[in-house]
């Protein structure tokens, strides 16, 4: 039987056949943080990994997925991605810059600002630290979609607020 939702294959990092270096160098940088003992490592066709986290400490938390192609790492959470190194200039320095990221996400420094229309339509996405203005104010990028309502998200989906903008 078919699925239609695609899935990779089971990644342990007994070898680097089939991914690029730069892949295997990020999983070797990442393995050791304690999230992704909660998390799914899967190789890709393409030849990179994709880590999935849904779980913290036995409680399920929103997704989070961090795919290594193209050299970098697409971080994706709360509707909000991004891609690393913004700074460093390797795999590993990149894997460091996830993990404060997520990290800053998983305990709450910062939190995501959803922005949607009348239509529900997704009008952008920022980051929100700890001690800004709530609600935050949409980005001028995003003024051209009409946002008319910020959702600030975390790991815990009964923790979020909804504002009108």
């Amino acid at each position: 039987m078919r699925t239609s939702k695609p899935v990779g294959t089971p990644f342990t990092g007994g070898s680097n056949e089939c991914i690029d270096q730069w892949s295997y160098d990020a999983f070797g940088a990442l393995s050791g943080w304690a999230e992704t003992l909660n998390g799914r490592w899967t190789r890709w066709d393409d030849g990179y990994l994709l880590l999935e986290i849904d779980r913290l400490g036995g409680t399920a938390i929103e997704p989070i997925l961090i795919d290594t192609a193209d050299e970098e790492l697409r971080v994706e959470f709360g509707y909000y991605e991004t891609d690393l190194p913004e700074e460093a200039a390797d795999a590993q320095g990149a894997a460091q810059e996830a993990i404060k990221l997520v990290s800053d996400w998983l305990n709450g420094s910062i939190r995501t600002a959803v922005f949607t229309n009348d239509a529900g339509h997704w009008c952008g996405s920022m980051i929100v630290e700890r001690g800004e203005a709530v609600p935050p104010a949409p980005s001028e990028g995003m003024l051209s979609f009409n946002p008319t309502k910020v959702e600030l998200r975390g790991p815990h989906r009964q923790l979020w607020e909804a504002y009108p903008v």
